[in-house]
């Protein structure tokens, strides 16, 4: 994904230099930020699946049982 946004930022970047549409430089500048940075919309790592599994785990706690073969 760093990569998709870096490619992307320099996409509206050259796009909005080239047509005078200077609305884009934001997008690019924002996609060139996150792209420098790793970072993401929900920020470093927001997107982790441990904590949801873990509050599943708690929600069913003692409802669902293990299957043993």
């Amino acid at each position: 994904m760093r990569v998709f946004r870096l490619l992307a930022g320099l996409g509206f970047g050259y796009y909005a230099i080239a047509y005078k549409e200077y609305l884009f430089l934001f997008f690019a500048g924002f996609l060139l930020l996150q792209a420098a940075l790793n970072i993401s919309c929900c920020g470093v790592a927001g997107c982790s699946q441990s904590s949801a599994a873990t509050r599943q785990d708690e929600v069913y706690k003692g409802q669902i049982k293990k299957l043993r073969l």
